[in-house]
C-alpha cells in the first residue's frame, strides 16, 4: 500500500478527525487513521497505537467505555502503557487474549488489527453496528474503511452498481447489510470479525442477540435492573476529556438519558434540540420543560425547507450509499449547531428497539385479529373505506398507517413486518426500475432477503422477539444508525447511544412483550421504569417520532427543488429508473391526490447521490 494512497484515504476522512492523522506502512499494509481526540487528548494517543513490545497494532474508531477496569486488568497482569487511551488498551487486550478480548469490551467500534508474527489482520465491528466499518477485496488487496469514499480514493478500487441493492433501496429507502449500493463494497456487519491471512479471507460472527434464556417474571425487580443498568450506562458514556452534552428532543428516551446525566455532570450540562415552525411536528415545548426542570443549558435549532436545500448536496456526501431518511437534515443542522460548544454528545437512540416503541409492533399483534377475520370482509369491506381516505400531510398519519397495515396484515408475521417498513410497493419498483433492471435484481436477490433472514436466525421462540431480532439487525444497524453517525461525525462530534449498551439490550430480549406493549401504549415497562424520575408530562405524552413536513414542504417551499432533481435531465444520472412513473408519482403528490413524500425523497436522494458518486 503506498503512503500517497493512504494520504487521499485519510483526507477523505478528515471530518471524521480534524485533530490529526497517522500511518504505519510496512511491507503488505498500510494504516491511516484521523484522530477525534477524546480520551487523553496528547500526542501520546496518536494512532495507530501498538503494544509496548510493537507485535500487535490497532487503527480504532469509536470508543470502549469501560477501558479503565481492563486496563487495571491488564496492568496487573504486567502490562505497560504509554498513554491513557482506550486505543493502547485494545493492542494489550487482544496481545492478551486475542478475539476472546471482544467480549470484554462495552463500547462502540470498528478497529484493524495487525499481527506483525502471526501476519494476520482482523477487522471488527461492534455488536450493534454503531460505528461502520467498509471494506472491499479486489486482485488480492483488502481495502476498508470507515466510510465508502475512502475506500474510493484507492486506485483501481472497481465499483459497480448492484441492481439488487437499487431494487432494495427503492423498497426501504436504505440498503440492508451487508450489501451497499456498489456490488465490490460490503460492510463487515454489526457483532462480526474478519480475518485475513495467508489463508484467505474469513468473516464470522462474535456476537448477537440471544433469546428464550432467563425470562424475567418478577415486573417490580425488572423495573429497579432497567434503573440501574440505565444509569450505569450513562455513566459509562461520560468519560471524556473534551466538553460533553446532550440531545433532547423531548421525548422519553432523551429526556431519561438527561436525567441520569444531570447528577453525574459537574458545571453547565449543555442540551440540543430542534424545532419546526409547522405545530404538529414541533416538539420544542416538550425539550423546554425538561431542561427547566434539570436545568440545564438548552440550545434550540430551526429546520425549515430552505435547509433541506442548503444541505442535501454535503448530506449526500457525507453518506456516500443513499440513505434516505428525511430526518437526517434536521439532524445535520442539529448537529452542525452542538458541535460549536461540545465534541462529545449523548442521545437516546435505541430505546425504541429495545423496549417496543414503535407503533409497528403493535400492527404486528393486531394483524393476528385481522387474519382470523374472513377474507370477504377485508377485502370488500374494510380495503375499499381505506383506499377511500384522503391523503393527509400531518405527522400522524392515520390514512398512510391504515393503508400500509391493511396492505400488508394478511401475510405471515415476518413479511408483514417487513411489508410495514417497506416505502414503495413492489408494484412501483417493477413500474420504477427498467425491466432488465429488475430482472437482475430479481435474480440477485428479494429486498426482504435480510428481514427473513434475521427473523430465522433469532432462534426465539416468541414471534414479536423474532421481529425485534430483524429490527436490530436491519432498521438500527443500517437506517438508524448510520443516520446519526454520518450526520454527526460530519462535524467531528461524537454521539454516543446509552440505551444501545449490550446489556441493556439483552436485558430487553429478556422481558416479556405484555411488559412491553398493553392497549395502545408501547414501551409499558420503561415508562414505569422512568416515573417518579422523568417528568410525568414527558412519561404520559404520545411517541411522535423525528420527523420533518416533507409532504407539505413538496407542495410548498420545495416543489421547485422537487422538480428540478426530478426532472428527465436530472433522471438520466440514474439510467435505470424509468423517468415516465417517477413524474406521474410527483404529479400526485402536488397535486394533493396522494402522499409520496418518503418515496419523493427517497428518489431525490437517489438522483442527487448519483450526480455525486457515479463514476
Amino acid at each position: 500500500m503506498e503512503q500517497a494512497w493512504l494520504g487521499a484515504m485519510a483526507d477523505r476522512l478528515c471530518h471524521r478527525g480534524p485533530d490529526a492523522d497517522g500511518f504505519l506502512v510496512e511491507p503488505g499494509l498500510g494504516f491511516a487513521h484521523r484522530r477525534l481526540s477524546v480520551i487523553d487528548v496528547s500526542d501520546a494517543g496518536r494512532q495507530p497505537i501498538g503494544s509496548e513490545e510493537g507485535r500487535t497494532q490497532v487503527c480504532y474508531n469509536g470508543e470502549i467505555y469501560n477501558f479503565a477496569e481492563i486496563r487495571a486488568d491488564l496492568l496487573a497482569r504486567g502490562h505497560v502503557f504509554a498513554s491513557r487511551t482506550d486505543t493502547e488498551v485494545i493492542a494489550h487486550a487482544w496481545e492478551e487474549w486475542g478475539p476472546a478480548a471482544l467480549g470484554r469490551f462495552n463500547g462502540m467500534f470498528a478497529f484493524a488489527v495487525w499481527d506483525r508474527g502471526a501476519r494476520r489482520l482482523w477487522l471488527v465491528r461492534d455488536r450493534l453496528g454503531v460505528k461502520p466499518l467498509y471494506y472491499t477485496h479486489q486482485d488480492g488487496r483488502l481495502v476498508f474503511g470507515s466510510e465508502i469514499k475512502a475506500l474510493l480514493a484507492v486506485p483501481g478500487v472497481q465499483r459497480t452498481l448492484d441492481p439488487a441493492a437499487l431494487d432494495a433501496f427503492l423498497a426501504l429507502n436504505y440498503v440492508p447489510g451487508p450489501r451497499t449500493i456498489w456490488r465490490e463494497i460490503a460492510q463487515v456487519p454489526p457483532g462480526h470479525l474478519l480475518t485475513a491471512d495467508a489463508s484467505g479471507v474469513h468473516l464470522e460472527s462474535w456476537w448477537d442477540v440471544r433469546f428464550g434464556q432467563d425470562q424475567l417474571t418478577d415486573r417490580a425487580s425488572a423495573i429497579e435492573e432497567i434503573r440501574a443498568l440505565c444509569d450505569d450506562a450513562v455513566r459509562l458514556r461520560l468519560v471524556s476529556d473534551v466538553p460533553l452534552g446532550a440531545f433532547l428532543s423531548g421525548g422519553l428516551d432523551s429526556s431519561a438519558v438527561v436525567h441520569f446525566m444531570r447528577p453525574r455532570h459537574r458545571g453547565p450540562l449543555h442540551t440540543f434540540s430542534v424545532r419546526f415552525e409547522e405545530a404538529s411536528f414541533d416538539e420544542g415545548p416538550f425539550a423546554a420543560l425538561v431542561a427547566g426542570r434539570y436545568d440545564l443549558t438548552h440550545h434550540e435549532v430551526v429546520c425549515r425547507a430552505s435547509d433541506v436545500e442548503s444541505s442535501l448536496d454535503r448530506l449526500v456526501w457525507h453518506a456516500d450509499c443513499p440513505v434516505a431518511d428525511i430526518s437526517m437534515v434536521p439532524m445535520f443542522r442539529l448537529a452542525e449547531q452542538t458541535r460549536q460548544h461540545v465534541t462529545v454528545v449523548l442521545s437516546g437512540d435505541g430505546g425504541d428497539e429495545v423496549f417496543g416503541g414503535y407503533a409497528v409492533y403493535h400492527a404486528d399483534r393486531a394483524a393476528r385479529v385481522w387474519r382470523a377475520l374472513p377474507r370477504w370482509f377485508r377485502q370488500r369491506i374494510v380495503a375499499p373505506v381505506v383506499d377511500a381516505l384522503p391523503a393527509s400531510t400531518g405527522k400522524m398519519s392515520l390514512d398512510y398507517a391504515l393503508r400500509q397495515f391493511v396492505a400488508g396484515a394478511g401475510e405471515a408475521p415476518e413479511k408483514a413486518h417487513y411489508h410495514w417498513r417497506t416505502i414503495c410497493t413492489p408494484a412501483e419498483r417493477a413500474s420504477l426500475l427498467r425491466p432488465d433492471v429488475k430482472a437482475a435484481a430479481d435474480r440477485e436477490g428479494a429486498p426482504e432477503a435480510p428481514f427473513l433472514a434475521a427473523y430465522l436466525a433469532s432462534g426465539a421462540p416468541e414471534v414479536m422477539d423474532r421481529l425485534f431480532h430483524v429490527d436490530v439487525k436491519t432498521f438500527l444497524a443500517d437506517s438508524i444508525l448510520p443516520k446519526v453517525d454520518r450526520t454527526t461525525m460530519a462535524f467531528g462530534l461524537e454521539a454516543r447511544e446509552p440505551w444501545l449498551d449490550y446489556r441493556l439490550v439483552e436485558l430487553g430480549a429478556r422481558i416479556p412483550w405484555t411488559w412491553k406493549l398493553r392497549g395502545r401504549d408501547t414501551k409499558v415497562i420503561f415508562k414505569e421504569a422512568m416515573r417518579g424520575l422523568v417528568p410525568d408530562e414527558i412519561v404520559d405524552r404520545t411517541k411522535a417520532g423525528f420527523h420533518a413536513p416533507l409532504a407539505t414542504w413538496f407542495r410548498g417551499p420545495l416543489q421547485p427543488m422537487l422538480r428540478d432533481s426530478l426532472s428527465p435531465a436530472a433522471l438520466a444520472a440514474i439510467p435505470a429508473l424509468d423517468p415516465a412513473p417517477v413524474q406521474a408519482m410527483m404529479e400526485a403528490h402536488v397535486a394533493g391526490r396522494a402522499n409520496h413524500a418518503f418515496k419523493l425523497w427517497g428518489l431525490v436522494t437517489l438522483v442527487r447521490w448519483a450526480a455525486a458518486w457515479r463514476p
